[in-house]
Parts: structure tokens; C-alpha cells; sequence
């Protein structure tokens, strides 16, 4: 009996990670997304990036600085 427990928490623990890093992952998604301000300097069609870029970067820095490593 207690080894079932233990497999249910096991699984319940892992569903819930798994569930975290899929909204963690899809909270990045959108914070990439608003840099799109920043394609132009990215492509190479910008020798500087506009002031929303940096904005938007400085924004991302301050708040979700994970996401960049993505």
C-alpha cells in the first residue's frame, strides 16, 4: 500500500513539474515574440537598434531575464 502511495506522489510531483516548465516555456515564447522590434538589427537590416528595441530588452532584462537564454 505505501509503495502505491508513493508512486502516485511520484507521478503527481512529475505531472506538475512537467506542467510548469510547459507554461514557463510558453510564457518565454511570448516574451521573444515582443521582441520584435528588434528584427530589423537582428537581420542585419539596422546598424542600431531602434529605441523600442532597446526598451523592450531593458524591459525583458528587468523582468524575465531567463527567457533570453532561449
Amino acid at each position: 500500500m505505501k509503495i502505491g502511495l508513493v508512486a502516485v506522489l511520484v507521478v503527481a510531483a512529475a505531472t506538475l513539474w512537467a506542467g510548469a516548465a510547459a507554461q514557463s516555456s510558453l510564457d518565454c515564447t511570448n516574451v521573444l515574440i515582443s521582441m520584435s522590434p528588434c528584427l530589423n538589427y537582428i537581420r542585419g537590416n539596422s546598424s542600431t537598434p531602434s529605441s523600442n528595441c532597446c526598451s523592450q530588452l531593458a524591459s525583458i532584462v528587468r523582468s524575465q531575464p531567463q527567457c533570453l537564454c532561449q
